[in-house]
């Protein structure tokens, strides 16, 4: 019945043992702990390491390339070829006559050097927009995962308050069920009175029981955000009031937004600005590359088995020499790769006006929400400390024997439900602050 808000907790159970000592950990601690330790960060910080291998690869590609090779060939059979018989004095015949020598081996190196490449040039800008991109997208990754563990630890603190309201509650129906049971037992009032009672603290116990279930819970999930191990026993400093305390209405409400500082839209500027460049990258294909080489090659001819006796000559090939690709021709598979290029370009630019504009929105709309919330919040607020006073005095008039159990019944479901009512609003204003803070960027 009470905390109906930890449907919106993940189901994740994870086994907790006892650990080696408790950690205390503020709400600002907890956010820097997981910036280094929650493991979808990590693995963001692994992209950003291949997009750093991704450049330099890129950049390598227009550096000086060395490659070399050996080839050996025995020959079983010789080539042979055919010589008019003029030449041996058999006019009007062919004689067959075997060239070469049975084992031949070659080796040579070559030096190639790109000399101008548009695709090189341009791809080397695009690689490093992807980096740009990586590190943009890693802001976005840590900003969505801190606002997680700040709702995860809002839950934690929502769950501990009510177990200090329930356990107070509980401490205090304990208390009437035993007077209630000595009246009983004096003959002064009937044993439904006690029954009744009995019944409040059995609920009561249950609720509770529950509720260690939902911390323990809370507290696993809280754990898991910020990349703790499961038996690792941890504390939080901070607790509701202080974190309900720094909601500063005045200047959540009054604060302008500026779309351009949002993660989001800085993100699809990077994105942009990719897809510009792979437009630039596919129109280089109309560009010719001219390339640079220098060669150097050795051959041996042997008819017996002595390539490495020094005294036998290798026969040395040097050469050097430009290559120019010139493109010419491809029926219109380049212009229709340019002209896709340029498609999503103008697709990211429509993008960008419909950010720009659902982010108005989406700000105008959550400020209402935030403002709506707060004034709930403090509505409800009012109402618990009213159902409080209301439970108490009632309870008092009870044991008088002026108030009827029906009544004292109905006091105390009221004050539940205004207990179960001042959660679910402290809950829901510390997370549309949460929202609220990330649309106008303060983090």
């Amino acid at each position: 019945m009470i905390f109906l808000f930890f449907g919106l907790i993940p189901t994740l159970v994870l086994a907790q043992n006892p650990g080696t000592g408790t950690r205390l950990f503020s709400l600002a601690e907890a956010k820097d702990y997981a910036r280094e330790n929650n493991f979808d960060l990590k693995n963001a910080g692994k992209d950003v390491q291949i997009a750093r291998k991704i450049v330099k690869e890129n950049t390598s590609i227009g550096l000086p390339q060395i490659s070399a090779s050996v080839d050996y060939l025995d020959f079983i059979d010789r080539p042979t070829s055919l010589l008019p018989g003029d030449f041996f004095g058999q006019p009007g015949t062919e004689v067959p006559i075997q060239f070469g020598t049975k084992y031949n081996a070659t080796a040579k190196a070559q030096l190639t050097q790109l000399i101008f490449s548009g695709q090189y040039l341009v791809g080397l800008q695009v690689a490093n927009a992807y980096l740009e991109l990586t590190r943009e997208k890693i802001k976005k990754d840590e900003r969505e995962v801190l606002d997680q563990v700040t709702t995860a630890y809002i839950s934690v603190l929502i769950v501990e308050e009510s177990n200090k309201i329930l356990d107070s509650t509980l401490l205090t129906m304990r208390q009437m069920l035993n007077e209630t049971n000595q009246i009983y037992q004096n003959g002064l009032i009937e044993d439904i009175e006690v029954e009744q009672l009995a019944l409040n603290v059995s609920n009561l116990e249950a609720m509770v029981t529950t509720n260690a279930t939902q911390k323990n819970l809370a507290y696993s999930y809280l754990k898991f955000l910020m990349g703790l191990s499961a038996d690792q026993e941890i504390s939080l400093s901070d607790n509701l009031e202080t974190l309900l305390f720094k909601v500063n209405r005045d200047l959540l409400v009054k604060q302008p937004f500026d779309h351009t500082q949002y993660i989001d839209y800085l993100l699809l500027k990077k994105q942009e600005r990719l897809t510009f460049l792979q437009y630039k990258l596919a129109k280089t294909a109309y560009y010719p590359t001219l390339a640079g080489f220098v060669g150097f090659q050795e051959n041996a001819q042997r008819n017996d088995w002595n390539f490495f006796h020094t005294n036998k000559l290798w026969f040395r090939t040097t050469n050097w020499g430009v290559s120019l690709s010139i493109p010419i021709w491809s029926s219109g598979s380049r212009k229709y790769k340019v002209d896709q290029a340029r498609l999503h370009v103008e697709k990211l630019r429509i993008t960008e006006e419909k950010v720009k504009t659902s982010l108005q929105v989406m700000t105008e709309t959550t400020r209402k929400d935030f403002n709506n919330s707060y004034m709930v919040f403090l509505n409800k607020k009012k109402g618990i400390e009213t159902a409080e006073k209301i439970y108490r005095k009632t309870a008092e008039k009870y044991r008088q024997g002026v108030a009827s159990s029906l009544e004292l019944e109905q006091k105390y479901n009221q004050f539940l439900m205004s207990e179960n009512d001042y959660i679910l609003a402290a809950f829901d204003l510390l997370k549309v602050t949460v929202t609220l803070e990330k649309l106008l960027a303060r983090y």
